[in-house]
């Protein structure tokens, strides 16, 4: 028994363990090894044990047949126990028609992640301030260089994500309250939550190390001018002609008939 109680442990403790590193995807070994982290872990295990101890007592064979080998019935037990326990801790019930939070075992796990959010956001904090990693490069020139960079590094880059970082790319853009400098910390913070500190050092100095480009001189308008004549041999414009009255094409006759006045009326 000890042996597949280890076992649901290692279910449950692997499956907290991977929500863990996909949160914090910049240091995941700093927060799987953060109290919280341990925490987190411990409780995803402990969850599977309770759950392996009930399924075993109640005697639980999931409609498997009386012919099954006893191995083959303990490693569904084991995979019932640690799967079944995650899915049972992530539960939430609330009102169909409201939009408020739900309650359920998913507190617990929810409460777990904040204390390892904090942890995890102050050591994250003191390690971006406690470096320069982008000095030598200008918001205004380099970001949309240094988020391609960093966007490419990963092999799936989510939706919204890029969608946030185009808002805060417009956002610091439009504010006149912040300097160059103020505005490249707050983009490099940013980037370096999605890709961590190693990758974002490593763009910074690929931009760093290429050579800048030197702005191009507008080129002059080669179009020749047209000549101004001179005044004394301007050509006096042709007087306007008077305008001939035209008479109508019928005119009517001393009989009372019409006939034709001349053939260039027709």
């Amino acid at each position: 028994m000890t042996v597949e109680m280890f076992l649901a442990a290692l279910i449950g403790g692997a499956i907290g363990l991977a929500e863990l590193v996909a949160r914090y995807r910049d240091k995941p070994i700093t927060a799987a090894l953060s109290p919280g982290g341990l925490l987190f872990v411990f409780v995803n295990a402990s969850a599977s044990t309770v759950a392996l101890i009930a399924v075993t007592a109640s005697g639980w064979t999931f409609g498997l047949p009386a012919t099954m080998p006893p191995a083959s019935l303990v490693v569904v037990q084991v995979i019932a126990a640690g799967i079944g326990s995650a899915a049972v801790l992530r539960m939430s019930f609330a009102p169909a028609q409201s939009g408020a939070v739900g309650t359920g075992p998913i507190a617990l796990l929810n409460g777990v992640l904040r204390i390892t959010d904090g942890e995890l956001e102050r050591k994250r904090a003191l390690s971006r301030l406690s470096h320069n990693d982008l000095a030598g490069l200008s918001f205004e020139r380099d970001h949309a260089a240094l988020a391609e960079l960093c966007c490419h590094l990963m092999r799936e880059f989510d939706l919204a994500e890029a969608q946030r970082l185009g808002g805060l790319a417009a956002e610091l853009s439009g504010r006149d309250d912040l300097t160059d400098a103020d505005k490249l910390d707050c983009w490099g913070l940013e980037l370096t939550r999605l890709v961590g500190e190693r990758a974002i050092r490593q763009a910074a100095r690929r931009l760093r190390d290429r050579p800048r480009e030197e702005p191009r001189p507008a080129a002059p308008d080669e179009r020749p001018t047209a000549p101004v004549p001179d005044a004394e041999y301007a050509a006096d414009p042709a007087p306007a002609r008077p305008p001939t009255a035209k008479t109508s094409r019928l005119a009517a006759s001393s009989n009372g008939r019409t006939e034709r006045k001349s053939f260039s009326d027709v």
